[in-house]
């Protein structure tokens, strides 16, 4: 606060000085509630904002590095200005600030916001990356890990890689089926023979799916690592089946946890589903109420807030993620899978995005948790791939909503019997029914989703006019 973010953050100078809040003001975690919330629309460009995501970005002048720069780092930049250069003491502030990687949100519920990394930020990465390989126990010169992360500026690709570079194991970056297609990269596992494969839930389980029906033999595969978006609850006795088909069911399903605003991901370890293992000394991790805002105590369920520790380039303090992460914090207890002791976050997390507001009357709406219907649709075992849209009814704004439902079937059910017992699962969780159910083939599906085309499947979609 003292030394970086107060003197060179353009937003939170400003703002953190409305509020009264100098570098004296925090003096520990109980401070950290003085500090006013940031939260998506704070990065959102605007008309009155355009250049709201560079005033996030640490950029010190001359003038403020003489004016708050510590004495012992401005003795550090004479001493390479007088024994080596003045470009020697510019690149060392320029390894330090100057934004050298860009990378973006997906912009599903909000627009896109551009984060920057700098060659420190990067050296961080890297080091989150070695952690994570080793609550994966991936060790170098006798793992490899194959990427099918597309190529894109998202947090997800860059972590997989920098994971590879801090632990020194071996990867292949594939680019996932955008790049590489299905078949080839069938052929890849089979070749490059990787002990972890790591990947969008959608896609990884498509690609195993088409392993399974093939016989491939992925009996290499330890660990299966799913991130870039949320896990449904219900995947796991699928991917578990795949696995098994393709002759590694031993191999252990774990999911990482990121977000692009972080700028680093965190995972479950290889001992079992305990909780994402966080980096104390690179970030702060608060739940808090939704509704109020006030910190809870470990062990509740609230929402997920984010502060940078010790980063340069898109700093952020106290962001609210939107995450609900149920049972919140363990930072008493050491995990009961590999024994650290560092804070994790809970496995079981929503998207407070995915809480919809529907008008399935035109008398008034009913909240309907999303994340619980694909909990549903995910774990059931007669349904291969799903879709659920939201649309008006005749696609008029002043009409009633309706729920579309699209599966691609397995089993013997008939569709009356299916439909029937799905519909009542429906209405146990939502109090509402599906409008309709089509059944599409397979391969229907999969294009409908742009599982192989897309960064991120189109699996909830909302066309009503105001989402669009």
């Amino acid at each position: 606060m003292r030394d970086h973010v107060l003197p060179f953050s353009p937003f939170y100078r400003t703002r953190l000085s409305e509020a009264g809040i100098g570098p004296d003001a925090i003096r520990g975690i109980d401070d950290l509630s003085k500090i006013p919330f940031t939260t998506k629309a704070d990065l959102l460009a605007t008309p009155e904002r355009p250049e709201a995501p560079r005033d996030f970005i640490l950029a010190p002048t001359p003038e403020l590095l003489r004016r708050h720069l510590p004495l012992a780092r401005k003795l550090r930049l004479l001493s390479a200005r007088l024994f080596g250069s003045p470009e020697a003491a510019k690149r060392l502030v320029l390894d330090e600030y100057a934004p050298e990687t860009l990378i973006v949100t997906t912009g599903r519920s909000a627009g896109s916001v551009p984060l920057f990394l700098t060659p420190h930020d990067r050296r961080r990465l890297r080091e989150a990356g070695r952690r994570i390989c080793g609550h994966l126990d991936l060790v170098a010169g006798r793992d490899r890990t194959l990427s099918l992360f597309p190529y894109a500026p998202h947090l997800a690709f860059w972590q997989v890689a920098a994971c590879g570079e801090g632990a020194g194991v071996l990867t292949l970056n594939t680019g996932g089926g955008r790049t590489i297609p299905v078949p080839r990269l069938l052929d890849l596992v089979g070749t490059f023979r990787p002990t972890c494969i790591a990947g969008m839930p959608g896609f990884t389980a498509h690609l195993l799916r088409r392993a399974a029906e093939e016989g491939r033999d992925w009996s290499s595969v330890r660990v299966l690592t799913l991130g870039g978006e949320n896990v449904p609850q219900g995947l796991d006795a699928k991917l578990a089946d795949f696995l098994a088909a393709v002759g590694a069911s031993h191999a252990k399903v774990l999911s990482v946890l990121g977000f692009t605003e972080a700028r680093t991901c965190w995972t479950e370890c290889i001992g079992g589903r305990h909780g994402f293992h966080t980096n104390p000394d690179m970030e702060i991790l608060e739940i808090v109420d939704p509704e109020t805002g006030k910190p809870l105590p470990e062990g509740r369920t609230g929402e997920l807030v984010y502060t940078c520790l010790d980063g340069r380039g898109s700093v952020l303090l106290r962001y609210r993620t939107g995450d609900v992460v149920e049972g919140g914090l363990i930072e008493s207890e050491p995990c009961p899978g590999c024994g650290s002791r560092v804070p994790r976050i809970r496995s079981s997390i929503a998207r407070t995005s995915n809480v919809r507001e529907l008008h399935v009357t035109k008398v008034k709406g009913t909240l309907v948790n999303l994340n619980a219907l694909s909990d549903l649709f995910a774990s059931d075992a007669s349904i291969e791939e799903w879709q659920l849209e939201i649309r008006k009814r005749d696609d008029r704004a002043i009409d009633v909503d309706e729920l579309v439902l699209r599966v691609a079937r397995r089993g013997d059910e008939t569709q009356a019997d299916f439909e029937s017992r799905l519909q009542r699962a429906v209405f146990a969780i939502a109090e509402l029914h599906v409008n309709r159910i089509e059944v599409l083939t397979l391969d229907a599906l999969i294009r409908l989703l742009g599982t192989e085309t897309l960064t991120k499947e189109d699996r909830l979609v909302d066309r009503r006019p105001d989402a669009r």
